[in-house]
């Protein structure tokens, strides 16, 4: 995903407000400055919104549904999937209480009405750019750690071969080979008419040749790779 990606796209944001007047002055001038506006006029279409499409942000008139203005906040809390959007409070009213409630919500911000629009222009697109900024970190996190990982793996194939001098004996190895395909000292018992003391003493001598504890320490070696 490129940075320019991230910088450029069309932002999907959500309201839930049934204000028409205020509803069309807020998309027109929203979407003349790429931030696309999905509305909704229900707690319950709005959860079916959010699941739906690509949302970037939310925004949460409280005046809508009074009683129940923290319905579609629990839900985006408790949802692993959706508790990641940001959210903004519009409200009628701008007591210090209120506001203090809007953030103990976990809003990013709370505006009162009438609200400023290029104000929440550049509220939403600076939580977004914040978002896209920690996206890009988390996938330039991924790749380091994918190399380091795949450093750990090269360094550890070679200890594997180099200075860890495997010699196992053919009936060791196939033994090993039942311990990597899951199978357990009776399954061997009865395929390799092998007494059980036979193959446990085996199995010990593979642990111990390996430097592993027990089976399944010793199937997380990289045997792929060899």
């Amino acid at each position: 995903m490129s940075k320019n990606y991230l910088l450029n796209k069309l932002i999907n944001v959500l309201i839930l407000n049934n204000e028409e007047k205020v509803l069309k002055m807020t998309k027109n001038y929203l979407l003349s400055n790429n931030i696309n506006i999905i509305v909704t006029k229900t707690f319950l279409n709005a959860n079916i919104q959010l699941k739906k499409n690509n949302i970037d942000c939310l925004i949460i008139d409280t005046s809508l549904v009074s009683d129940q203005n923290s319905t579609i906040i629990q839900k985006l809390k408790k949802d692993p999937k959706l508790q990641h959007i940001p959210f903004i409070i519009l409200t009628p009213r701008g007591f210090a209480k209120d506001r203090l409630d809007g953030y103990k919500s976990g809003c990013i911000a709370y505006l009162s009405k009438p609200f400023d629009l290029m104000e929440l222009q550049y509220i939403i697109k600076n939580l977004v750019h914040k978002k896209n900024l920690l996206t890009q970190e988390l996938i330039s996190n991924y790749f380091v750690l994918k190399k380091i990982r795949s450093d750990i793996v090269r360094r550890y194939k070679y200890s594997f071969e180099k200075n860890l001098n495997l010699q196992l004996t053919p009936k060791e190895e196939l033994i090993l080979s039942y311990i990597l395909k899951d199978k357990n000292v009776k399954d061997m018992t009865e395929k390799l008419k092998i007494h059980t003391r036979t193959i446990e003493k085996s199995i010990s001598k593979i642990l111990d040749k390996t430097y592993t504890k027990n089976n399944k320490e010793l199937k997380t070696l990289p045997w792929n790779v060899l």
